[in-house]
């Protein structure tokens, strides 16, 4: 039997989306520089005169999920895998517009090999077709 301390996750999870979060609100406003000849549309013109700032702010929300996934390791192995898995919408505004981006990211938070008994026999009867089984049966 596999048991997780639900509270320790809990707890990592918020803290999380909480960091997250006051990494965003910390970044009130950011300030760039686009040349004058970049609002023009002419290519020409793209990149050339004098820099006008531009100021921008983000707003975001987060969403954390905690996913758990067995995979086959072996014979008599199973790997138990938890993970975090963030999920960030940030709207980044200028005077403008306004740009929509979504950031996500998997964090493995916990892994456990788990052993079983090793069997008697094994067959790996994966790749064997119907007529090769009589074969072996036999």
């Amino acid at each position: 039997m596999i048991q997780m301390n639900i509270s320790t996750v809990n707890a990592i999870t918020s803290d999380v989306a909480v960091k997250i979060q006051e990494g965003l609100d910390n970044y009130q406003s950011g300030e760039f520089y686009i040349k004058l000849g970049t609002f023009t549309g002419s290519k020409i013109l793209s990149g050339r005169g004098p820099n006008i700032p531009i100021k921008m702010s983000t707003v975001g929300n987060i969403e954390t999920d905690l996913v758990s996934q067995f995979s086959h390791a072996g014979i008599n192995q199973t790997v138990h895998r938890i993970y975090l898995n963030v999920s960030c919408n940030v709207t980044i505004l200028t005077p403008f517009n306004s740009i929509e981006q979504n950031i996500t990211n998997q964090v493995l938070l916990a892994e456990a090999v788990i052993v079983g008994d090793v069997p008697e026999t094994y067959y790996n009867l994966n790749e064997i077709t119907n007529d090769d089984l009589i074969e072996v049966m036999e």
